[in-house]
């Protein structure tokens, strides 16, 4: 079987039975980090439709793993009743959420922002995550971008797993340097993949409008081997 090397995402388009009429765009781990304001596996309690609302309900939950984010938030679903999307997560069933603030400060989640059955590498990296904390250090408001596959023959085939790689940009958004940190990215970094990262990958404002103050920004760019990747990278809407 052939190994691969890919950037690790989420995939989002969720289960066979929605497929046909309700897509979601792909997030990347790191962009989650960057952009959204919770991750964590939650159990759901209750669910109560808020009255007025166009189909937005409110939830009590326990959390099971909290990877981003504040453990006493509140946690809101839009349910977009009614529409191809439509979705609420069971009661006493485990998901892993990806959460958002609106405007008015309130968490919010939807199909597209709800998982289960997480891989074992999506679950190793968000708690490779958390536990150095590398939410503090990626700049926000940043969007990774990888431009065709990496080159997998430049890594040692024999080597498996995640492959964690701290980047530092310049004000341009162009990688300027980069440094392995864990023993798998340690142990494959020379100059050819040096290159190869920095001609693949790239980043964007994920919302242009947006003035970034700093000089220079940080992110990590994460890689995942394993065997026949592109037939074990699509996950489903069941409970876990």
């Amino acid at each position: 079987m052939k190994i691969r090397n890919s950037i690790l995402t989420f995939l989002l388009l969720i289960t066979s039975f929605y497929s046909f009429a309700c897509s979601c765009s792909q997030i990347k781990i790191v962009n989650a980090y960057s952009n959204l304001e919770f991750i964590g596996i939650v159990e759901f309690k209750t669910l109560n439709e808020i009255e007025n609302s166009e189909s937005i309900y409110e939830s009590t939950y326990i959390i099971k793993e909290l990877y981003k984010g504040n453990k006493n938030e509140k946690i809101y679903i839009n349910s977009m009743k009614g529409s191809s999307c439509g979705f609420l997560p069971e009661k006493n069933s485990e998901y892993l959420i990806l959460g958002y603030k609106e405007n008015d400060g309130k968490t919010m989640i939807s199909f597209c922002l709800v998982q289960g059955n997480p891989n074992k590498e999506s679950l190793s990296i968000l708690r490779k995550l958390n536990k150095e904390r590398i939410e503090q250090n990626i700049t926000s408001n940043l969007r990774q971008i990888t431009k065709g596959e990496i080159n997998y023959n430049l890594f040692e085939k024999s080597v498996t797993g995640i492959f964690l790689y701290k980047v530092h940009l310049n004000s341009e958004m162009k990688i300027k340097e980069i440094i392995p940190q864990n023993e798998n990215a340690k142990k494959n970094f020379n100059e050819k993949i040096r290159n190869e990262l920095k001609n693949k990958i790239y980043y964007e404002k994920n919302e242009k409008e947006i003035k970034l103050k700093k000089e220079k920004f940080t992110s990590y760019i994460i890689l995942n081997w394993e065997t026949n990747y592109e037939n074990e990278r699509i996950i489903t809407t069941s409970k876990l």
